[in-house]
């Protein structure tokens, strides 16, 4: 015998209800986190190859370019790359703010999830426990005992709301962890990145330096090379 959804909610109980409208939401907030990730996914390894030879190189209108794209490490490279002429205090303290709103854009709505994980189980069992004290009561009130199919139909319609619980929470609770796995690899790379960029930032310095000073000092040296070889008189 098959039975029908509207059947099967209104065997369920009032419970139900709430576990369709947790259904609804989780399913609304999983695929908008999916798609904001989807949007903004960038991986270390791509910024290191498109942001390493600019900075190096001092192309930094080039560097800047880059960072136009979308994502979390280039929009906190660009900060970087803005400010690279601040003090070191002052351009972690940016930075760390500037990551810490772009982490919180990221986060947000991933704990509504959760509830919804934990919520959906508990509203699962409340739903079984009124069902079955529903129909045990209306046995006791009806002065007969229940034969077995009334027994086992009771048993079934109990366990409905279980079953609709997990069906909500299983999937809330799997896709919160991976939102917050992601989230937590998001932020180890933009932490990365900076290191990053502080070290590839003083190589091109000191490089820099190191040209300037040959070019300062190459015609002293050179002079003092050809006074060498000037035999004394």
């Amino acid at each position: 015998m098959e039975i029908s959804p509207w059947e099967l909610m209104q065997r369920g109980g009032p419970v139900m209800w709430p576990l369709l409208g947790a259904c609804v939401i989780a399913v609304a907030l999983i695929l908008e986190r999916s798609v904001l990730f989807l949007w903004s996914y960038q991986t270390l390894r791509g910024a290191i190859r498109g942001l390493r030879p600019l900075v190096l190189d001092g192309a930094w209108v080039r560097a800047e370019r880059w960072c136009e794209r979308r994502g979390p490490l280039a929009f906190l490279a660009r900060i970087y790359l803005q400010n690279r002429s601040q003090p070191k205090e002052i351009r972690e303290d940016i930075l760390k703010r500037e990551g810490s709103l772009q982490v919180g854009h990221l986060e947000n709505r991933l704990r509504w999830l959760a509830i919804l994980a934990q919520i959906s189980t508990l509203l699962g069992l409340l739903g079984t426990f009124h069902v079955m004290i529903d129909k045990f009561y209306q046995a006791q009130a009806s002065g007969h005992a229940m034969n077995p199919e009334e027994f086992s139909a009771a048993i079934w319609e109990a366990f409905l709301t279980t079953m609709f619980g997990l069906v909500v929470a299983i999937p809330s609770s799997a896709a919160y962890q991976l939102f917050e796995a992601r989230l937590d690899t998001i932020t180890r790379e933009m932490g990365a990145l900076v290191s990053y960029l502080d070290e590839w930032c003083r190589a091109e310095e000191s490089g820099v330096r190191s040209q300037g000073s040959g070019v300062s000092q190459g015609p002293a040296a050179r002079a003092q090379k050809s006074d060498a070889k000037i035999p004394a008189s």
